[in-house]
Protein backbone atom coordinates (compact mmCIF):
# COMPACT_ATOMS: atom_id res chain seq x y z
CA UNK A 1 0.00 0.00 0.00
CA UNK A 2 2.88 2.34 0.83
CA UNK A 3 4.64 1.69 -2.50
CA UNK A 4 1.39 2.33 -4.38
CA UNK A 5 0.97 5.65 -2.55
CA UNK A 6 4.53 6.76 -3.37
CA UNK A 7 4.15 5.70 -6.99
CA UNK A 8 0.90 7.59 -7.24
CA UNK A 9 2.43 10.79 -5.85
CA UNK A 10 5.39 10.58 -8.23
CA UNK A 11 2.98 9.95 -11.06
CA UNK A 12 1.09 13.17 -10.29
CA UNK A 13 4.31 15.17 -10.16
CA UNK A 14 5.35 13.84 -13.57
CA UNK A 15 1.96 14.86 -14.95
CA UNK A 16 2.35 18.35 -13.45
CA UNK A 17 5.93 18.79 -14.69
CA UNK A 18 5.08 20.17 -18.18
CA UNK A 19 2.72 22.76 -16.72
CA UNK A 20 5.24 23.75 -14.03
CA UNK A 21 7.95 24.18 -16.66
CA UNK A 22 5.55 26.27 -18.75
CA UNK A 23 4.66 28.52 -15.81
CA UNK A 24 8.33 29.01 -14.90
CA UNK A 25 9.22 29.79 -18.52
CA UNK A 26 6.50 32.36 -19.25
CA UNK A 27 5.77 33.85 -15.81
CA UNK A 28 8.35 33.32 -13.09
CA UNK A 29 11.51 33.79 -15.18
CA UNK A 30 10.39 37.05 -16.89
CA UNK A 31 9.23 38.41 -13.53
CA UNK A 32 12.53 37.52 -11.89
CA UNK A 33 14.51 39.00 -14.79
CA UNK A 34 12.47 42.21 -14.62
CA UNK A 35 13.18 42.47 -10.91
CA UNK A 36 16.89 41.82 -11.58
CA UNK A 37 17.44 44.42 -14.31
CA UNK A 38 15.50 47.06 -12.36
CA UNK A 39 18.66 47.47 -10.24
CA UNK A 40 20.82 48.21 -13.29
CA UNK A 41 21.30 50.88 -15.89
CA UNK A 42 20.46 48.78 -18.93
CA UNK A 43 19.83 50.35 -22.33
CA UNK A 44 19.13 48.38 -25.48
CA UNK A 45 20.89 51.08 -27.54
CA UNK A 46 24.18 50.33 -25.80
CA UNK A 47 26.21 48.36 -28.40
CA UNK A 48 28.10 46.54 -25.64
CA UNK A 49 24.90 45.74 -23.70
CA UNK A 50 26.63 47.01 -20.54
CA UNK A 51 24.76 46.68 -17.27
CA UNK A 52 25.81 49.14 -14.57
CA UNK A 53 24.58 48.31 -11.08
CA UNK A 54 22.58 51.21 -9.60
CA UNK A 55 20.98 49.61 -6.57
CA UNK A 56 17.69 51.37 -5.75
CA UNK A 57 18.48 54.41 -7.91
CA UNK A 58 15.84 53.55 -10.53
CA UNK A 59 13.15 53.29 -7.85
CA UNK A 60 14.27 56.51 -6.15
CA UNK A 61 14.25 58.30 -9.50
CA UNK A 62 10.73 57.04 -10.19
CA UNK A 63 9.35 58.70 -7.05
CA UNK A 64 11.01 62.00 -8.02
CA UNK A 65 9.99 61.84 -11.68
CA UNK A 66 7.13 64.29 -12.32
CA UNK A 67 6.01 62.32 -15.36
CA UNK A 68 5.70 59.14 -13.28
CA UNK A 69 3.65 60.98 -10.65
CA UNK A 70 1.44 62.42 -13.40
CA UNK A 71 0.98 59.01 -15.02
CA UNK A 72 0.05 57.45 -11.67
CA UNK A 73 -2.47 60.26 -11.12
CA UNK A 74 -3.95 59.68 -14.59
CA UNK A 75 -4.13 55.95 -13.89
CA UNK A 76 -6.02 56.48 -10.63
CA UNK A 77 -8.49 58.82 -12.35
CA UNK A 78 -9.03 56.27 -15.13
CA UNK A 79 -9.41 53.34 -12.73
CA UNK A 80 -11.81 55.18 -10.42
CA UNK A 81 -13.92 56.51 -13.31
CA UNK A 82 -14.21 53.24 -15.18
CA UNK A 83 -14.75 50.97 -12.18
CA UNK A 84 -17.43 53.13 -10.53
CA UNK A 85 -19.39 53.71 -13.74
CA UNK A 86 -19.11 50.11 -14.91
CA UNK A 87 -20.20 48.70 -11.55
CA UNK A 88 -23.26 50.96 -11.41
CA UNK A 89 -24.23 50.36 -15.04
CA UNK A 90 -23.49 46.64 -14.82
CA UNK A 91 -25.69 46.27 -11.75
CA UNK A 92 -28.46 48.32 -13.34
CA UNK A 93 -28.41 46.26 -16.53
CA UNK A 94 -28.33 43.03 -14.54
CA UNK A 95 -31.43 44.07 -12.60
CA UNK A 96 -33.25 45.14 -15.76
CA UNK A 97 -32.31 42.03 -17.75
CA UNK A 98 -32.59 39.37 -15.06
CA UNK A 99 -35.77 37.94 -16.58
CA UNK A 100 -35.84 34.64 -18.45
CA UNK A 101 -37.91 35.62 -21.47
CA UNK A 102 -36.67 35.03 -25.02
CA UNK A 103 -36.28 38.75 -25.65
CA UNK A 104 -34.22 39.15 -22.49
CA UNK A 105 -31.78 36.46 -23.62
CA UNK A 106 -31.51 38.11 -27.04
CA UNK A 107 -30.79 41.52 -25.54
CA UNK A 108 -28.18 40.08 -23.17
CA UNK A 109 -26.43 38.32 -26.05
CA UNK A 110 -26.44 41.52 -28.08
CA UNK A 111 -24.91 43.52 -25.22
CA UNK A 112 -21.99 41.07 -24.98
CA UNK A 113 -20.70 42.02 -28.43
CA UNK A 114 -18.39 44.90 -27.26
CA UNK A 115 -16.66 42.60 -24.78
CA UNK A 116 -15.83 40.13 -27.59
CA UNK A 117 -13.93 42.75 -29.64
CA UNK A 118 -10.16 43.28 -29.23
CA UNK A 119 -9.42 46.50 -27.30
CA UNK A 120 -7.18 47.76 -30.10
CA UNK A 121 -10.03 47.44 -32.61
CA UNK A 122 -12.42 49.14 -30.18
CA UNK A 123 -9.96 52.02 -29.79
CA UNK A 124 -9.62 52.50 -33.55
CA UNK A 125 -13.39 52.42 -34.09
CA UNK A 126 -14.02 54.98 -31.36
CA UNK A 127 -11.17 57.14 -32.65
CA UNK A 128 -13.09 57.39 -35.91
CA UNK A 129 -16.32 58.16 -34.05
CA UNK A 130 -14.55 60.93 -32.11
CA UNK A 131 -12.84 62.44 -35.17
CA UNK A 132 -13.64 66.14 -35.29
CA UNK A 133 -13.87 66.26 -39.10
CA UNK A 134 -15.95 63.21 -39.99
CA UNK A 135 -16.85 61.55 -36.68
CA UNK A 136 -20.50 60.96 -35.83
CA UNK A 137 -20.24 62.13 -32.21
CA UNK A 138 -18.71 65.59 -32.90
CA UNK A 139 -21.19 66.06 -35.78
CA UNK A 140 -24.23 65.77 -33.54
CA UNK A 141 -22.66 67.84 -30.78
CA UNK A 142 -22.01 70.59 -33.33
CA UNK A 143 -25.68 70.43 -34.36
CA UNK A 144 -26.57 71.06 -30.71
CA UNK A 145 -24.32 74.12 -30.66
CA UNK A 146 -21.29 72.75 -28.82
CA UNK A 147 -17.80 73.88 -29.80
CA UNK A 148 -15.83 70.67 -30.25
CA UNK A 149 -12.43 72.34 -30.74
CA UNK A 150 -9.98 69.61 -31.75
CA UNK A 151 -12.45 66.87 -30.88
CA UNK A 152 -13.01 64.86 -27.69
CA UNK A 153 -9.61 63.18 -27.95
CA UNK A 154 -7.77 66.38 -28.87
CA UNK A 155 -8.71 68.54 -25.88
CA UNK A 156 -7.01 68.13 -22.50
CA UNK A 157 -10.29 68.62 -20.64
CA UNK A 158 -12.19 65.92 -22.56
CA UNK A 159 -9.52 63.35 -23.53
CA UNK A 160 -9.63 61.30 -20.33
CA UNK A 161 -13.47 61.27 -20.08
CA UNK A 162 -13.56 60.18 -23.73
CA UNK A 163 -11.18 57.29 -22.99
CA UNK A 164 -13.24 56.31 -19.94
CA UNK A 165 -16.40 56.19 -22.09
CA UNK A 166 -14.68 53.78 -24.49
CA UNK A 167 -13.66 51.46 -21.68
CA UNK A 168 -17.12 51.64 -20.10
CA UNK A 169 -18.73 50.76 -23.44
CA UNK A 170 -16.55 47.69 -23.84
CA UNK A 171 -16.41 46.25 -20.32
CA UNK A 172 -19.76 47.07 -18.73
CA UNK A 173 -21.19 43.81 -20.22
CA UNK A 174 -18.63 41.84 -18.17
CA UNK A 175 -19.93 43.41 -14.96
CA UNK A 176 -23.49 42.76 -16.13
CA UNK A 177 -22.74 39.05 -16.52
CA UNK A 178 -21.06 38.89 -13.09
CA UNK A 179 -24.01 40.59 -11.39
CA UNK A 180 -26.50 38.44 -13.30
CA UNK A 181 -24.74 35.34 -11.98
CA UNK A 182 -24.83 36.80 -8.49
CA UNK A 183 -28.54 37.62 -8.71
CA UNK A 184 -29.39 34.13 -9.96
CA UNK A 185 -27.54 32.55 -7.02
CA UNK A 186 -29.39 34.49 -4.31
CA UNK A 187 -31.69 32.47 -2.04
CA UNK A 188 -35.42 33.20 -2.40
CA UNK A 189 -36.46 32.63 1.22
CA UNK A 190 -35.51 36.16 2.42
CA UNK A 191 -37.55 37.71 -0.40
CA UNK A 192 -40.59 35.60 0.42
CA UNK A 193 -40.35 36.57 4.09
CA UNK A 194 -39.98 40.25 3.14
CA UNK A 195 -43.08 40.11 0.94
CA UNK A 196 -45.05 38.58 3.79
CA UNK A 197 -43.87 41.44 6.03
CA UNK A 198 -45.04 43.98 3.45
CA UNK A 199 -41.66 45.21 2.19
CA UNK A 200 -41.80 47.02 -1.15
CA UNK A 201 -39.43 46.47 -4.07
CA UNK A 202 -36.98 49.20 -3.03
CA UNK A 203 -36.79 47.90 0.55
CA UNK A 204 -36.15 44.36 -0.69
CA UNK A 205 -33.39 45.62 -2.97
CA UNK A 206 -31.70 47.80 -0.31
CA UNK A 207 -31.96 45.45 2.66
CA UNK A 208 -31.70 42.03 0.96
CA UNK A 209 -30.23 42.18 -2.55
CA UNK A 210 -27.35 44.57 -1.90
CA UNK A 211 -26.11 42.87 1.32
CA UNK A 212 -26.27 39.45 -0.31
CA UNK A 213 -24.42 40.75 -3.38
CA UNK A 214 -21.40 42.02 -1.40
CA UNK A 215 -19.16 39.08 -2.40
CA UNK A 216 -20.18 39.57 -6.03
CA UNK A 217 -19.41 43.29 -5.76
CA UNK A 218 -15.92 42.54 -4.44
CA UNK A 219 -15.19 40.03 -7.21
CA UNK A 220 -16.36 42.52 -9.85
CA UNK A 221 -14.30 45.30 -8.29
CA UNK A 222 -11.20 43.09 -8.14
CA UNK A 223 -11.43 42.01 -11.78
CA UNK A 224 -12.10 45.45 -13.20
CA UNK A 225 -9.61 47.25 -10.96
CA UNK A 226 -6.78 44.96 -12.04
CA UNK A 227 -7.78 45.21 -15.72
CA UNK A 228 -8.12 49.00 -15.57
CA UNK A 229 -4.65 49.41 -14.08
CA UNK A 230 -3.26 47.46 -17.05
CA UNK A 231 -4.98 49.57 -19.73
CA UNK A 232 -2.79 50.09 -22.77
CA UNK A 233 -4.45 49.13 -26.06
CA UNK A 234 -7.14 51.83 -26.01
CA UNK A 235 -4.62 54.56 -25.11
CA UNK A 236 -2.23 53.37 -27.82
CA UNK A 237 -4.95 53.29 -30.50
CA UNK A 238 -6.58 56.63 -29.69
CA UNK A 239 -4.37 59.28 -28.07
CA UNK A 240 -0.88 57.79 -27.60
CA UNK A 241 -0.94 59.40 -24.17
CA UNK A 242 -1.94 62.84 -25.44
CA UNK A 243 -2.83 65.55 -25.80
CA UNK A 244 0.35 66.36 -23.94
CA UNK A 245 0.30 63.89 -21.07
CA UNK A 246 -3.45 64.10 -20.37
CA UNK A 247 -4.03 60.38 -20.97
CA UNK A 248 -0.57 58.98 -20.23
CA UNK A 249 -1.30 56.22 -17.73
CA UNK A 250 1.50 54.37 -15.95
CA UNK A 251 1.32 51.33 -18.21
CA UNK A 252 1.70 53.50 -21.31
CA UNK A 253 4.54 55.47 -19.72
CA UNK A 254 6.36 52.19 -19.04
CA UNK A 255 5.96 51.30 -22.72
CA UNK A 256 7.36 54.69 -23.75
CA UNK A 257 10.38 54.43 -21.45
CA UNK A 258 11.15 50.87 -22.51
CA UNK A 259 10.30 50.83 -26.23
CA UNK A 260 10.92 54.46 -27.23
CA UNK A 261 13.89 55.42 -25.04
CA UNK A 262 15.03 51.78 -24.61
CA UNK A 263 15.83 52.34 -20.92
CA UNK A 264 14.95 48.81 -19.86
CA UNK A 265 16.25 49.08 -16.30
CA UNK A 266 14.11 52.10 -15.49
CA UNK A 267 11.11 50.62 -17.33
CA UNK A 268 11.47 47.42 -15.29
CA UNK A 269 11.48 49.44 -12.06
CA UNK A 270 8.29 51.23 -13.12
CA UNK A 271 6.68 47.91 -14.06
CA UNK A 272 7.52 46.51 -10.64
CA UNK A 273 5.97 49.56 -8.97
CA UNK A 274 2.78 48.97 -10.98
CA UNK A 275 2.88 45.29 -9.99
CA UNK A 276 3.14 46.21 -6.30
CA UNK A 277 0.18 48.61 -6.57
CA UNK A 278 -1.99 45.98 -8.27
CA UNK A 279 -0.91 43.27 -5.84
CA UNK A 280 -1.65 45.47 -2.82
CA UNK A 281 -5.14 46.30 -4.07
CA UNK A 282 -5.80 42.66 -4.95
CA UNK A 283 -4.77 41.50 -1.48
CA UNK A 284 -6.98 44.18 0.08
CA UNK A 285 -9.99 43.04 -1.96
CA UNK A 286 -9.34 39.39 -1.11
CA UNK A 287 -9.04 40.13 2.62
CA UNK A 288 -12.32 42.05 2.56
CA UNK A 289 -13.96 39.23 0.58
CA UNK A 290 -12.79 36.62 3.08
CA UNK A 291 -14.07 38.75 5.96
CA UNK A 292 -17.48 38.98 4.27
CA UNK A 293 -17.65 35.19 3.96
CA UNK A 294 -16.92 34.54 7.65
Amino acid sequence: MQRRSIFSERHYWWMLAPMLIFVVAIAIYPLAFSFYISFFKYRLTDPNQTRIFLGLANYIEAFHDKQVIKSISNTLVFVFGTVVIEVLLGLGLALLLSGEGRHMRTIRSFLLIPMALPPLVVGLVWKSLYNVDFGVIPYYFKLLGFDMGRGPLGEISTAMPAIIIIDVWQWTPLLMIIFLAGLKSLPQQPYEAARVDGANRWQRFWHITLPLLKPTFLVALLLRTVQSFKVFDIIYATTSGGPGTATTVLNYHIFTVGMTFFDMGYAAALANILLVIIAALSILYILVLERQQI
